[in-house]
């Protein structure tokens, strides 16, 4: 695989010595498994990504994203209707996502209670797939500041109540958001320029969410997650 002289030397590392594609049909999260053509990530994406281009963008979704989660007191999520942020232009990504997406970021925070960085990060990726992807707390726990092997990230999560939370007063975020979406970018860019196609389940293709065979930045965190949960479960 050829690889970036440009980009850091740990994420030419994770290019060299990932199988994204193995990784990516590995991925599990409750009903979503490769194999049953994840379920519950293509109705959530197909719902919100359709709102957000809309700009109907709304408390139910917040709410089915925090369902899908498991995150606890829904009770306390509220936000305006719509939300008053605009992340598509002409049916494209706002061009602005590309350059700034930690202020997109900041836009939300302070529109949306309840959601912290993990649940706004799962917002944008499911509404900008494209662009973004999510940031959870297992991915800062293996790629940030307390990495064992691929630090990626200055960024750390901490336990809390029996639950992981990424701390949002901590000095790198919501910056560090955006080093994380030119990850997933570089990543993608690379797969695709190497013809290492992505394994979408067929109702991606056949729905439009996807290209054949084509990496988006979603996908990546998609193959990514299912590398850290191995990782901590072996911990």
């Amino acid at each position: 695989m050829k690889t970036n002289s440009e980009l850091p030397k740990t994420l030419n590392q994770i290019i060299i010595n990932f199988n994204f594609p193995d990784l990516f049909k590995s991925y599990i999260w409750v009903d979503d498994t490769w194999e049953r053509g994840f379920p519950d990530l293509f109705r959530l994406e197909k719902e919100i990504s359709s709102a957000a281009c809309q700009n109907t963008l709304g408390r139910d979704h917040l709410v089915q994203i925090a369902r899908w989660g498991k995150l606890p007191n829904i009770n306390r999520i509220a936000c305006p209707e719509p939300i008053k942020i605009g992340l598509y232009q002409n049916g494209l990504p706002a061009s602005w996502l590309l350059s700034s997406p930690h202020n997109t970021v900041l836009l939300l925070q302070h529109q949306i209670t309840g959601f912290g960085p993990t649940y706004i990060s799962k917002l944008l990726h499911f509404a900008i797939p494209q662009v973004c992807g999510a940031l959870d707390t297992r991915l800062v726990r293996v790629f940030g500041k307390k990495a064992q092997e691929y630090q990626l990230l200055n960024l750390y999560a901490t336990e809390m109540d029996g639950r992981w939370a990424i701390p949002a007063t901590q000095a790198g975020w919501p910056s560090e958001y955006s080093t994380w979406i030119k990850i997933l970018q570089s990543i993608a860019d690379n797969l695709n320029s190497n013809r290492i196609e992505c394994p979408h389940p067929q109702k991606y293709i056949e729905s439009g969410l996807r290209k054949a065979g084509v990496w988006l930045p979603a996908d990546v965190e998609t193959a990514l997650f299912a590398y850290v949960s191995k990782k901590l479960q072996m911990e």
